[in-house]
């Protein structure tokens, strides 16, 4: 087996010192375009890989000095409008908790609307291209099912969530079906036997059906009896009033930007939240703190997302890849006031064995 090629090597063909082969190859603007261009199509035609061993050196060394500016990543957003997107729920907090860790590791979060009146694919690309940006994170878009026009094979993208449809690219989101099957097993440790889904389709389509089947598991799982889900492109009063009154559940999992109108039609069926009936969602949101559910920090999504995205650069991963993968992250419960409050664990005597209130409790 021939002996891997390493960075002096890769210097040595290039006819430069090995400190450009290491710049050129992480993209460092202080080499020019051309350079670096060069390198990489010699490291490629050389089959050169990174030393393991002396990325992890370089990792330790740069965790343990001051950060320096390393580049320009784009958040790229697709709506009517410059700053629609900010009005997605936890877009916001994607966008912070990404821009927080981006400048931990020395980099510039930059926001970049691809829907400006007049811009063309190529056009944008060359933009980015200029600016000197080193990956990208396409940020979830208005529908459910969209798609994105771009030169992506000039760098390393990742996107956030399953809206977009086309290009498939790397995903970095919260575990939908988990932090779901979470909820209700929670709810049902709560006391809760009747738990029924209840929201609009399109919420259940943005997450690739990821609601639906965590309900549905976790709903065999539990034992109880497993009632219709009502996802329904019309999500009106007549249509949730027809479910509740045939499902008859003592829980309603909805989406949390539907509280007040699904709690104001509750009340309709003089039903009070949460004496008479429980609400929850899967995705608890800074301006739905008093429901409960499940808290998915949207915040460290994004910071995850910059994690992989600076992983990419640095393994020069870029375009679209041909075998995407999904980074998931996992949410915590949360608790509101609109389900009652869960019973105390039982407690347990000096023997281990439950004191004669909890024995009773439990007859």
């Amino acid at each position: 087996m021939d002996k891997p090629l390493s960075q002096r090597d890769l210097a040595r063909i290039a006819g430069v010192s090995p400190m450009t082969v290491s710049l050129a190859l992480r993209g460092h603007t202080s080499i020019s375009a051309a350079t670096r261009e060069r390198i990489r199509k010699l490291a490629e035609k050389h089959n050169y890989r990174p030393d393991p061993a002396l990325a992890a050196l370089n990792a330790y060394r740069l965790r343990n000095t001051e950060r320096r500016y390393q580049g320009t990543l784009a958040w790229i957003t697709r709506f009517p409008t410059a700053d629609g997107w900010r009005e997605m729920i936890h877009a916001e907090s994607y966008f912070n908790g990404a821009a927080r860790r981006a400048e931990e590791l020395g980099y510039q979060l930059e926001n970049f609307w691809l829907d400006e009146p007049g811009l063309r694919p190529a056009r944008a690309t060359q933009i980015l291209l200029a600016r000197g940006v080193k990956g990208i994170i396409a940020a979830p878009l208005s529908v459910a099912s969209g798609t994105m026009e771009l030169g992506w094979k000039h760098f390393p993208c990742i996107t956030l969530g399953y809206s977009l449809r086309e290009p498939r690219l790397n995903v970095v989101m919260n575990h939908q079906s988990r932090n779901m099957k979470q909820l209700v097993h929670r709810l049902h440790q709560t006391g809760y036997r009747r738990i029924g889904l209840a929201m609009p389709s399109a919420n259940n389509e943005r997450v690739d059906q990821n609601y639906l089947g965590g309900y549905l598991i976790s709903q065999r799982e539990t034992g109880g009896p497993i009632l219709e889900p009502l996802l329904a492109d019309d999500f009106c009063l007549p249509v949730f009033r027809k479910w509740l009154r045939k499902q008859k559940p003592d829980c309603v999992v909805i989406s949390p930007v539907w509280h007040d109108e699904v709690k104001a039609w509750l009340q309709a069926e003089n039903l009070a939240v949460p004496s008479d009936i429980g609400l929850a969602a899967p995705s608890v949101t800074s301006d739905s703190r008093h429901l409960s559910g499940i808290d998915e920090n949207p915040s460290l999504i994004g910071a995850v997302a910059v994690n992989a995205l600076v992983g990419m650069i640095h393994n020069r991963e870029s375009g679209i890849p041909d075998q995407p993968w999904s980074l998931l992250t996992e949410g915590i419960w949360h608790e509101g006031d609109s389900t009652l409050k869960a019973p105390a664990p039982p407690r347990q005597g000096p023997d281990g064995n439950l004191d004669g209130k909890d024995r009773r409790r439990r007859k």
